[in-house]
C-alpha cells in the first residue's frame, strides 16, 4: 500500500486504522472471495477516522449488515456518492482478481463505466479527491472555481500531477490531481464538454502547504 505514503499527508498524517478481521471474513464469506487489494485496504486503513470526513461515503464491511440497498447489486461497492447519485465498485466476475478494475454506476446497477483500471489506482485517486473536502479554513478557499484553458495549462506546467486519476465519477467527470507539497492538493474536474471549462478545488492540510500552493493558483479561476 505504497499509495498511503502519498495519501496520509493530505489528511494531516493520521495513524491509519483498519477494519476488524471478523468483519472482513464475513464479507469474504458473503461474496465467496475478495480482491487482495481490497482486503489489504480494509485491513490496513479503511476505518481511518479522517477518511470518513470527505464528501462521499466509503462503504465498509460493516455496512453490508446495515444498508439494505447494498442487496440490490452483486458488485462489491467501495464508494457511494453523498446523494447516492453514483457508486463505484468491483463487478462480481472480477472479484477473484487480485487488483481488478473499478467501475462506476448511476443509480440502477445495470450500466457500468470504467472509473479506474485497478482497485489500487481507484483507492489512491478517490482518497486524494476526498481529502480536498476535509481541508478547512484558513487552508482552503472553501469554493469551487472555473478554470480557463490558459489557467489549466499554468497549473499543469507548475504543479506535479499525481500518478493516478478517476476516469469517470459523478456527472461523468474525469478527475486529475496536482500538488507542489506533500500535504497540498488541487483537484481538476473535467466534464468533457469541448467548449466547457473544468472546475477546480484546492487546499492543504497545513498553512505552509496552502501558501505554497497559492504561489501557483492564487488569483486563478472564477468562483462558482
Amino acid at each position: 500500500m505504497q499509495y498511503l505514503e502519498t495519501i496520509l499527508p493530505l489528511y494531516g498524517s493520521p495513524a491509519p486504522e483498519g477494519c476488524p478481521e471478523e468483519e472482513i471474513t464475513a464479507l469474504r464469506t458473503r461474496f465467496g472471495t475478495l480482491p487482495a487489494a481490497v482486503e489489504t485496504f480494509y485491513r490496513a486503513a479503511a476505518k481511518t477516522k479522517q477518511f470518513q470526513q470527505g464528501q462521499d461515503t466509503w462503504v465498509l464491511p460493516e455496512h453490508y449488515k446495515q444498508w439494505a440497498w447494498l442487496e440490490e447489486t452483486d458488485a462489491l461497492i467501495l464508494l457511494n456518492e453523498n446523494q447516492g447519485v453514483c457508486q463505484a465498485g468491483v463487478k462480481k466476475e472480477d472479484l477473484s482478481l487480485p487488483d481488478p478494475p473499478v467501475y462506476v454506476t448511476y443509480r440502477d446497477f445495470t450500466e457500468w463505466r470504467l472509473c479506474a483500471p485497478t482497485v489500487t489506482e481507484f483507492l489512491a485517486a478517490a482518497l486524494a479527491y476526498e481529502a480536498a473536502f476535509t481541508h478547512v479554513a484558513p487552508c482552503s478557499p472553501e469554493e469551487f472555481y472555473w478554470f480557463t484553458p490558459e489557467e489549466v495549462k499554468k497549473v499543469k506546467a507548475r504543479l506535479t500531477r499525481l500518478p493516478f486519476s478517476l476516469l469517470d465519477w459523478c456527472s461523468e467527470m474525469e478527475i486529475t490531481l496536482y500538488q507542489n507539497a506533500p500535504d497540498n492538493l488541487l483537484v481538476l474536474m473535467d466534464f468533457g464538454a469541448e467548449d466547457g471549462e473544468p472546475q477546480a478545488l484546492y487546499g492543504a492540510a497545513s498553512e505552509p502547504g496552502y501558501q505554497k500552493l497559492l504561489t501557483v493558483v492564487g488569483g486563478l479561476g472564477e468562483p462558482i
